[in-house]
């Protein structure tokens, strides 16, 4: 069972298989299989707990439909692990309330069809065989709450969201780290073999090991060890509404495809967001949110789903709950997964744009893999040297978490 807490007097370990720098789902998800992996593995988190960041900003959804294979494959490996997490960390019933009532993207657009069949043909040569293309009538039969406009979808029903807090958790109890809270790392000693120390607050942790999934602070961690870090921070906003007896219960997680704003039921009410432009941000944590965004996203969520402009006619302030985070992107917007070249044990679990509650398990299995193999990383789609070996490309959609 993980040990999870701030650490007493001296009861810190002095030495470590792996140093984790970040306690949110990637730390967490990176620690349980380490430890699968026999590593003696310690977690260092600042803050007064695990996940309380950027992951607590989290929309907590997952999809399956990306028009890359290697993002594919990462989402389909995790949802597997998703739907059996209980046996995966071997916590009997343990409960991440996982809901797979799919991701539905909508098209008012009069291109819509076309374009929409293009991208399931796409992915289903890649193998996302239950991916479907619906029609305007047919989207509207089988979920009545979408507007006329509408001309087309794509559908995946095991698509949905989960309690990213629960995962998280988890993931900590079900590994046997150790979780060092309010535990701040402030650099990383070198020596002619690389990485060889954890600087923290409480003292060095001896190690020849260390793995960045410092979230929006891993260019900060990376600048630790000399490493630049091809990074961006994107605000990203969500408003959560306590009652909204028009959002259907079974609802799928609903997105404008064409504009990008996005929705889903949330207990008796709803979460929406919506990638809104921004100019890039330093890395802090605290990000504040702007009390005009819920209003900008019920006018855009109207466009397609007509019964949230009844919504913005009733809705008080009071059930709304606004808050804001950060996304980590490199330039390509696909995650940093393996070693770092020219650093010896530094490792980069990074930069998912969004998207690291919805990866964390492949990514992190991934991760401990090129620990385990680092000559595999040479076939690894995510790793550092692609964005100097020429093989990044920019233009992945990127429209929802």
């Amino acid at each position: 069972m993980a040990r999870i807490g701030v650490p007493q007097a001296n009861n810190l370990p002095r030495s470590a298989d792996v140093v984790i720098i970040g306690g949110g789902i990637i730390g967490c998800a990176t620690a349980f299989y380490a430890t699968e992996a026999g590593c003696n593995t310690v977690v260092l988190e600042r803050r007064d707990g695990l996940a309380t960041l950027t992951t607590a900003a989290s929309e907590e959804c997952f999809r399956a439909q990306f028009n890359e294979p290697e993002n594919m494959r990462l989402m389909l490996e995790s949802i597997s692990v998703f739907e059996d997490f209980a046996e995966v960390v071997r916590l009997p019933g343990y409960d991440i309330n996982l809901h797979q009532q799919g991701y539905l993207f909508l098209s008012g657009a009069e291109e819509g069809p076309v374009r929409l069949r293009k991208r399931v043909e796409h992915q289903q040569a890649l193998g996302l065989a239950d991916v479907e293309y619906l029609d305007g009538d047919e989207v509207r039969r089988r979920f009545p709450y979408v507007g006329p406009q509408v001309t087309a979808a794509t559908y995946r029903s095991r698509d949905g969201w989960l309690s990213a807090h629960e995962l998280t958790h988890g993931f900590a109890r079900g590994s046997k780290a150790y979780f060092a809270l309010r535990t701040e790392a402030s650099g990383i000693r070198l020596d002619a073999q690389g990485v060889a120390a954890v600087i923290t607050a409480r003292g060095e942790i001896s190690t020849r090991c260390v793995v960045n999934a410092a979230g929006p602070f891993a260019g900060v961690v990376g600048a630790w060890a000399g490493v630049h870090m091809p990074l961006a921070l994107l605000r990203r906003q969500k408003a959560v509404f306590g009652s909204v007896p028009q959002v259907p219960r079974t609802a799928a997680m609903t997105i404008d495809d064409d504009t990008g704003v996005y929705w889903r039921p949330e207990v008796e009410g709803a979460a929406m967001g919506w990638a809104l432009p921004e100019e890039p941000g330093e890395p802090s944590e605290y990000v504040p949110a702007d009390w005009t965004f819920p209003a900008l996203a019920l006018d855009g969520a109207a466009r397609l789903v007509p019964f949230w402009s009844q919504v913005a006619e009733t809705l008080t302030r009071d059930n709304v709950f606004l808050s804001a985070g950060w996304y980590t992107c490199a330039p390509d917007n696909k995650p940093i997964i393996g070693p770092c070249p020219g650093v010896r044990g530094f490792y980069l679990n990074a930069a998912y744009a969004g998207e690291g509650v919805m990866a964390s398990p492949g990514g992190a299995r991934l991760l401990v893999d090129l620990v385990v193999d680092p000559p595999s990383n040479r076939d690894n789609p995510f790793r550092m040297e692609r964005f100097a070996d020429g093989v990044a490309v920019s233009g992945k959609e990127k429209l929802v978490i």
